[in-house]
């Protein structure tokens, strides 16, 4: 299994935002009045806002999107029924985006091109889903809540921009999936003002592109050269010969983090 992981200034960026989003909810928290009125409806509308971490995991030498790690935002409108006092089935519709990028990048390879064989730059991928969680929630009274369930995920837009040409890449070799699916896990904490933190993992179940296995192969030969003794020439003879298609992997999948802000009114 592949992960690429990149420490970057991002991640350090969130954690301050969403500490000092918490330190703002908690003032106002604070200052409201208690809102017994609205623990007592058990339909519940909100908002929610989170700032995410995403990787790609891979069994492939590299992945289909640039640098494998990237970071986005996630900004939904949920609903909450309750179904029990503790117990609450939480749903969303959320737009959902997602930027990767490579850094700066030299390759060289050996080849007839124009640019003679060599290049210079950065890859990047935008990409934009539509994403409905189904989720569980528990709560521990005015401590924590705990939450988990199936995501799916509906792919809106890809935009890509290479620095490489298209005759030495292998995207040639992908197709993104419109639909996907996965897991998610989550903690947080509701103040009696309506507003709330939380932090959830999900985790992809289902592929995110399609793979054309035989487009990334390459046949692999090995020759044996020998010298007939009768006429003295040189032989050459095939000794192996195999497709070779370890440069494609067999999956290509998901994992986010997301660090979140989010009211109920």
């Amino acid at each position: 299994m592949w992960v690429k992981k990149r420490m970057g200034r991002f991640p350090i960026a969130v954690f301050v935002c969403v500490f000092l989003l918490v330190g703002v909810v908690e003032s106002l928290a604070g200052a409201a009045e208690p809102a017994a009125n609205k623990a007592d409806k058990p339909l519940r509308l909100g908002a929610h806002l989170s700032l995410n971490s995403v990787g790609e995991v891979t069994d492939a030498p590299w992945g289909v999107y640039a640098g494998g790690v990237g970071f986005g935002a996630t900004l939904s409108f949920d609903a909450r029924y309750e179904l029990l006092p503790w117990l609450y089935l939480h749903s969303a519709v959320a737009l959902d985006y997602r930027y990767f990028n490579s850094g700066h990048q030299e390759v060289g390879v050996s080849c007839d091109c124009e640019d003679g064989g060599s290049w210079e730059g950065e890859d990047k991928d935008y990409l934009l889903y539509l994403e409905v969680p189904l989720l569980a929630q528990a709560h521990i009274p005015n401590v924590l809540y705990f939450e988990a369930g199936p995501v799916f995920d509906f792919k809106l837009m890809r935009k890509s921009s290479f620095f490489l040409p298209k005759s030495v890449r292998t995207d040639k070799c992908h197709e993104d999936r419109f639909f996907g699916a996965g897991l998610s896990v989550g903690i947080g904490h509701v103040f009696s003002s309506g507003f709330y933190v939380d932090a959830r993992f999900s985790y992809q179940l289902t592929d995110v592109v399609t793979v054309d296995k035989t487009c990334g192969s390459y046949t692999v030969s090995g020759w044996n050269s020998r010298t007939d003794l009768a006429t003295g020439t040189e032989v050459v003879q095939k000794e192996y010969e195999y497709i070779d298609e370890d440069i494609v992997g067999s999956y290509y999948l998901f994992n986010k983090i997301q660090l979140g802000i989010g009211y109920w009114f």
